[in-house]
């Protein structure tokens, strides 16, 4: 064979062989197009906690997640409490719900995958702070609010003024830093909102007016935030017999937007947890005997939820007045007390005190006014239900009064006030077991600890 014919078949395989390499390689690459491909970009963002105290929702926003040279094809969102995660195939543009439910730093990590198969992640701590407790004690001499953990410790002051009494305390679903509350000067009570974590002003709702001052107790905020109820004997020169709920804006410091929602005489407004147009309030209206009953207020019209008749012996109340005497000559509604109605933070159920019987304790009925037990027996049907032993008889319903029903943000208990042997404390019922506990300890009579408090939900 001719020397150029050998050289030509030789170069014709070298260049064969090459073609064949580099089909291979392009294949090779092609397979994995990642090996010069970038990576997803995972963005996981939340916003600034205003209320850290469990339960907490917190809005992750992983909107901003991307890939360079492709497309997301899936996320896996670790909320970092042993949770189920939150997955999908697109990343959604609004942001993804989770309640935390205990206290705690959590660490949520976001995993996002391209079609290359490549991955991204991206983390956040979480701290979330321990539920609290709000509730009024005039352990410096005038009455003041204070905070503590719901197993009593931790007790601190947010207010209290030397001269002035704050009580009323109610805070924000959503935002619980914020407060309202009412103050009592010596000429009136008035409205003020406050941060709990400072102590520090937010607004002065309401203020005396000279000519005919008047008295504003009992604030309850709406569930969304934009509206405040209250009672109050604006009406005209205060008088114990004209009480009656108004509603205001959070910030309405002019009043210019106050609305007369119920008839007379009504006191202890408390919003539903779950519909910022409906609340329940306390009236005489229909009771010619005397007593007391619970009112629904739909957002349009008024009507009684418990009992559903007046009664005719004026033996039950829906919110009766305890043996409490407040260091004040001003004015409060007759038979009003201090108590209010609870809502459950589902909406579900709600507490109030009564003296059916001819003992103030608290029961609990349906948001729609059937059911209604003594807490004792509401317990114990969770008991029950759950498969444990009910509590004796007298454990919870005691014969000291008991009212200012509270129920716990995390739904596991109820918090209230008894007066036994003339000193008032905190009490906290746990649903899990029964157990009762004395959360303020006093044995002071001249220290009263009472109204305890969270978010309306």
């Amino acid at each position: 064979m001719p020397a150029t014919r050998i050289t030509a078949s030789r170069r014709g395989k070298r260049l064969l062989i090459a073609a064949l390499l580099l089909v291979s390689l392009l294949l090779g690459l092609a397979a994995c197009r990642g090996f010069f491909g970038q990576a997803p970009i995972a963005s996981l963002l939340y916003a600034a906690l205003t209320d850290q105290q469990a339960p907490v929702t917190v809005q992750f926003n992983i909107s901003g997640s991307t890939d360079p040279d492709g497309t997301i094809v899936s996320y896996v969102l670790n909320f970092g409490d042993n949770s189920t995660n939150d997955t999908g195939t697109a990343i959604p543009a609004t942001p993804i719900a989770h309640t935390y439910d205990a206290a705690g730093t959590y660490t949520v990590s976001l995993t996002v995958t391209d079609n290359d198969g490549r991955i991204g992640v991206m983390s956040q701590n979480v701290t979330i702070g321990p539920l609290l407790t709000v509730f009024a004690s005039n352990r410096s001499g005038d009455y003041g609010i204070y905070k503590m953990l719901t197993d009593g410790s931790g007790v601190s002051v947010v207010l209290d003024t030397n001269g002035q009494d704050e009580l009323f305390p109610s805070l924000i679903r959503g935002t619980r830093d914020k407060i309202a509350y009412a103050v009592e000067d010596g000429t009136s009570w008035n409205l003020k909102t406050m941060w709990i974590s400072t102590g520090s002003l937010v607004a002065t709702l309401t203020t005396t007016n000279t000519q005919t001052p008047s008295n504003k107790i009992q604030p309850s905020w709406s569930s969304d935030g934009t509206k405040i109820a209250y009672a109050s004997n604006q009406a005209q020169t205060p008088s114990e017999t004209t009480w009656q709920i108004y509603t205001m804006g959070p910030t309405d410091t002019a009043n210019s937007g106050t609305v007369l929602i119920t008839q007379t005489p009504s006191w202890a407004p408390a919003y539903s947890p779950t519909d910022p147009s409906t609340l329940v309030f306390v009236s005489t209206l229909g009771n010619t005997s005397g007593g007391t009953s619970i009112w629904k207020w739909d957002g349009t019209t008024a009507s009684r939820l418990y009992p559903a008749l007046a009664t005719t012996d004026g033996t039950h109340y829906g919110d009766a007045s305890p043996a409490f005497t407040f260091d004040t000559t001003l004015d409060l509604p007759v038979g009003a007390g201090i108590s209010t109605p609870a809502w459950s933070p589902d909406g579900t159920k709600i507490a109030y005190s009564t003296n059916l019987g001819g003992t103030l304790n608290i029961y609990v009925m349906n948001a729609d006014g059937s059911g209604s037990q003594t807490l004792e027996a509401y317990v114990n049907s969770l008991l029950v239900a759950a498969g444990g032993s009910v509590v004796g008889s007298g454990t919870i319903s005691s014969t000291a009064a008991e009212f200012c029903p509270h129920w716990l943000e995390d739904g596991s208990g109820i918090v209230f006030t008894r007066e036994t042997s003339g000193v008032y404390n905190v009490y906290k019922v746990t649903f899990a077991t029964g157990a009762v506990t004395n959360l303020t300890g006093s044995t002071d009579p001249n220290n009263d600890n009472i109204s305890p408090a969270a978010a309306h939900r």
